[in-house]
């Protein structure tokens, strides 16, 4: 029962420090576009992820889609799902490709085997 109020209390957390990290925050401009897997997912589909400049996005797989608001904080981009997860997103070339950590872990980088490798759709294509 404690662990379940204590793990409840580090969810609820980490949702206050993503509501108040959501005003704060470097530039979003960089980053904002729309991005598409280099590679399928699990050998399946292709991963669609759009980042709004207004701090909003969506990642789009197999046809579903989850929304989640996004910040830029130590030249990385953040993403807060409503469900409580958070993926570090590290950019490359300046913005044209994201190495998104999708190991569970908190690393510094995007652990090889553990990345989503996403590139930068051009504007009307």
């Amino acid at each position: 029962m404690k662990k379940s109020l204590l793990k409840a209390a580090a969810v609820l957390g980490l949702i206050i420090v993503g509501l108040v990290m959501s005003g704060c925050g470097e530039s979003r401009s960089p980053f904002a576009g729309t991005y598409k897997s280099i590679k399928p997912f699990a050998g399946q589909t292709f991963i669609n992820l759009v980042l709004n400049e207004d701090g909003k996005g969506t990642w789009t797989v197999a046809g579903k889609s989850v929304e989640f608001t996004w910040v830029v904080n130590d030249g990385k981009v953040w993403i807060y799902t409503r469900q409580g997860a958070i993926l570090i997103v590290t950019p490359g070339d300046g913005g044209a490709i994201l190495s998104a950590d999708m190991s569970g872990e908190w690393h510094p980088g995007c652990p090889p085997g553990s990345c989503v490798i996403f590139k930068r759709v051009p504007e009307g294509g």
